[in-house]
């Protein structure tokens, strides 16, 4: 008989068959439960008890109602439909005028009008605020909303490619009480000719104290100096990445409106004969942005500080012209500022001991990129400024040293470095 023939049953080849495995224990179905959960990591569902009370039930109507009373109506029509509880509380806030305060709408501008006057009912006198973001605009649309809504206040219509000056000139000219407006991020806005608004607003000016006017490119200086003439009220005004506003507009801001904050960040047409105009504005200026105008250096700082002695705060990032001369005036006629930001600029360890002596409020300082800055400007400023709070030397020559420094006098600070080996 061969080696590999069988020679009896269950044995092959010599060698006996492995008998099958005895099955496995079956598990109690609580057991069972238990490891399964442990094993998908979910803790909490090995407790097979009765269900726990949830704890949100132990507070009452009135409670609930205090805190669903912050959010917008937009939040309270979704958080309707998470329980009937929920439903009940948020009809009742629903039908209370001090809800329809603030309104943010999304959607085509007039689909969203129509939407929210009727929802809103008798309430739509109470509507202050109104807020949408990559809406439709046209002119139809921007008259239905100031005829819904006629009380507005406060206006922000962003991201919206739509919006130009025949949209906008409905909702400055017909409401009254109009005071905030944001356009942030609308490329085709551009103020309305004054000849045009001169005949709507002969007997009046809107009241409006702050306008947003931030990436709206089409904003012209003959624009700018349409907008001072119709807001004389205005305070507040933010024209970040306004490429084509130039000096030529910039001179009519002192001669139009007492401005306390101004931001012309990234308008490369504004140089030092636009700052020469600005410091017309003197100490009422709290608040100026020239970052990354390239053209602006020494001089037109100096006239800025010498008049605008009030200032806060003054953003010079990028104004590659700007060295100790301009550090030293800010420093010696604005005491009292609280930020400055002077990155990527020629200052050096001299203007910063200057600055630090001077300004020793300063509370945020930054200096990223400047390549001019050492442990002894740092020293300085660590020494005399204990109030810091925010610190930025990011891509500077500043070591361990200085850093220590700061770690030792600044004890709140918040750096912002780039050295791994400071610790």
């Amino acid at each position: 008989m061969s080696s590999g023939s069988c020679s009896g049953p269950g044995v092959c080849g010599g060698a006996r068959r492995r008998p099958p495995p005895p099955p496995e224990p079956a598990l109690s179905l609580a057991a069972d439960l238990s490891e399964l959960s442990l094993d998908q990591g979910y803790h909490t569902l090995a407790d097979c008890g009765p269900p726990r009370r949830r704890r949100d039930n132990n507070l009452n109507d009135a409670l609930w109602l205090k805190i669903l009373s912050y959010l917008e109506v937009s939040d309270l029509c979704r958080m309707s439909r998470v329980c009937r509880r929920w439903a009940r509380l948020t009809t009742r806030l629903i039908t209370r005028p001090e809800a329809w305060k603030r309104v943010r709408a999304a959607g085509p501008l007039e689909i969203a009008a129509r939407c929210a006057g009727a929802r809103a009912g008798p309430c739509v006198s109470s509507v202050r605020e109104w807020r949408s973001k990559n809406s439709v605009v046209t002119v139809a649309s921007a008259q239905l909303l100031v005829a819904t809504f006629r009380n507005l206040t406060h206006l922000a219509v962003t991201s919206s490619s739509s919006m130009d000056a025949r949209s906008l000139a409905p909702l400055v000219t017909d409401l009254t009480d109009l005071r905030h407006i944001d356009l942030t991020g609308c490329p085709n806005v551009d103020w309305p000719e004054w000849a045009w608004l001169e005949t709507r607003l002969s007997t009046r000016r809107p009241p409006v104290e702050y306008i947003d006017l931030t990436d709206c490119g089409s904003v012209t200086d003959a624009g700018l100096c349409a907008l001072l003439h119709t807001c004389p009220s205005l305070q507040y005004l933010y024209l970040r990445r306004c490429t084509l506003v130039t000096d030529a507009g910039v001179r009519w801001i002192p001669s139009y409106c007492a401005l306390k904050e101004l931001s012309v960040s990234d308008c490369t047409g504004v140089t030092d004969f636009g700052l020469y105009e600005l410091a017309k504005l003197g100490p009422a200026l709290r608040y100026l942005s020239v970052a990354k105008c390239t053209q602006v250096s020494d001089s037109g700082i100096r006239t800025l500080a010498r008049r605008c002695y009030k200032l806060r705060y003054l953003n010079a990032r990028g104004c590659g012209a700007l060295g100790d001369d301009g550090v030293e005036a800010i420093a010696r006629g604005c005491s009292r500022l609280r930020a400055l930001d002077l990155g990527a600029t020629d200052v050096s360890e001299a203007g910063l001991q200057i600055l630090a002596r001077c300004c020793p409020n300063l509370k945020k300082l930054a200096l990223r990129g400047c390549e001019l800055v050492g442990d002894d400007g740092l020293e300085a400023v660590a020494y005399y400024c204990r109030g810091l709070t925010q610190l930025n030397i990011q891509d500077t020559p500043v070591t361990l040293r200085g850093y220590r420094a700061v770690k030792k006098y600044c004890k709140r600070c918040v750096i912002e470095h780039t050295n791994p080996g400071f610790c």
